[in-house]
């Protein structure tokens, strides 16, 4: 087992009922192993004083060597650093840690996906805005193969796409959108997935963090572990 995939497995054992990393999801994480791009990094940082940070060593994958190809997604469970402060809570709740695994860095701002366990025990897959460049919180894949298809589409940075149902291109507006077909090609012959025009038939609810006027499950969800 690659060291990315182990480091998923780590934190998916943390879920109820003894849930297991979708096939699909391996068979990325193994993809990117040998196509891609990962590394292993402490957050230490250099300063006058001496070395400060977090020593801890993560895995960080990219389905592209070239950080200008799209999507804008790093793989990692380093994500999961912080997650109380996202919940303005003190801790991890076990109602939290035992539903939710943050397994990737969408962009640059700290936003997040992960996968949430949802209330028929099915895993889901979200967007866990920063709140401050992006307030996005919502579902954005029902399964392993949705997920798989909005990567294939190639938006940047998830949390800055207003309307899903416009292409990579049309937001760009003539600027050149990177898109990496090799891994295009592989989900078609790996899964049949057909690279779509647009996730508009993926990600049906838009809410920001915090809204009570919406019907996406796991920004409701949310709402209920904020701090009251």
């Amino acid at each position: 087992m690659c060291k990315l995939l182990m480091d998923l497995q780590k934190e998916i054992e943390k879920l109820k009922n003894g849930i297991n990393i979708p096939e699909e999801i391996e068979l990325l994480y193994k993809w990117i192993e040998k196509n891609g791009f990962v590394e292993a990094r402490d957050g230490l940082i250099e300063t006058p004083k001496g070395m400060v940070g977090d020593p801890a060593v993560f895995q960080y994958g990219r389905i592209n060597v070239d950080y200008e190809f799209s999507p804008e997604i790093t793989f990692t469970t380093s994500a999961h650093k912080g997650l109380n402060y996202w919940f303005d809570l003190p801790e991890i709740t076990d109602e939290i840690s035992s539903r939710l695994v943050p397994f990737a860095e969408s962009g640059f701002d700290g936003s997040r996906l992960a996968f949430w366990l949802d209330d028929n025990n099915v895993l889901r897959f979200v967007h866990m805005g920063s709140g401050s460049a992006s307030t996005l919180c919502c579902i954005i894949a029902n399964d392993e193969k949705e997920f798989l298809s909005l990567l294939s589409i190639g938006y940047g940075q998830l949390g800055d796409v207003c309307d899903f149902s416009l292409s990579p291109e049309e937001i760009a507006d003539g600027e050149e959108i990177k898109i990496n077909y090799s891994f295009v090609d592989w989900l078609e012959k790996t899964f049949s997935i057909k690279r779509p025009s647009n996730a508009a038939n993926i990600i049906k609810e838009t809410p920001d963090i915090g809204d009570e006027d919406t019907i996406d499950e796991f920004c409701l969800w949310c709402n209920k572990q904020f701090r009251q």
